[in-house]
């Protein structure tokens, strides 16, 4: 009955240093809401140390061994541009945030309901710092009373030139960098409309 006990002993300490070996390897095991939103960053699935490549795991709250906040192998945007285009971060006009590598105050770096990993509706967050848009007649001022739908309202719509994304001002804006005035994708004044709408 000795040697039972003493077995059961050795396998309880022996699944004890798995289960803290796999929590230790497997971020996601203290971490599992970075993975239960809609959209999942790519790095996420590439592992935690894709970009957290500092921290001293085997300790709650994990030590910080680097030189960057939060064990980051660099400091955002420089982190953001490791993967991503280059191109993305600049441009003749370059939007104020990405400019100035504010990457993290539109995205969620790890996991997000909405597309793009954005942290909010994605035209509420352009309205949260665009917010006389919303109250103008935005983009057809002058040639009719109404603006045109900005993807807040309860009238939101398909995106006629971009499949699977609803209509909002990224539709006619782009979000990084344009090679055209005020960020615009098509052009600016009827130029833009005529890319949905027949001349």
């Amino acid at each position: 009955m000795h040697r039972s006990n003493t077995a059961s002993a050795a396998v309880f300490v022996l699944l004890m240093a798995a289960t803290e070996l796999t929590a230790a390897l497997d971020c996601r095991y203290c971490h599992h809401q970075m993975t239960k939103k809609k959209v999942v960053h790519a790095a996420v699935h590439m592992g935690c140390s894709s970009c957290h490549d500092n921290l001293d795991v085997s300790k709650v709250p994990h030590l910080n061994r680097g030189h960057f906040a939060k064990g980051l192998r660099a400091e955002v945007p420089a982190l953001c541009i490791s993967c991503h285009e280059q191109a993305l971060f600049e441009g003749p006009m370059v939007h104020a945030p990405v400019s100035t590598g504010l990457c993290l105050d539109c995205h969620n770096p790890h996991a997000s309901d909405y597309q793009g990993l954005l942290k909010m509706k994605p035209a509420s967050l352009c309205l949260d710092c665009h917010p006389d848009i919303e109250k103008s007649d935005h983009l057809i001022s002058g040639l009719s009373t109404k603006g045109h739908p900005l993807g807040n309202q309860t009238d939101a719509a398909p995106d006629p030139k971009r499949p699977g994304k609803m209509f909002y001002c990224a539709s006619c804006h782009e979000p990084h960098r344009s090679t055209l005035p005020k960020l615009t994708r098509y052009g600016i004044g009827m130029t833009s409309c005529q890319t949905c709408h027949e001349k």
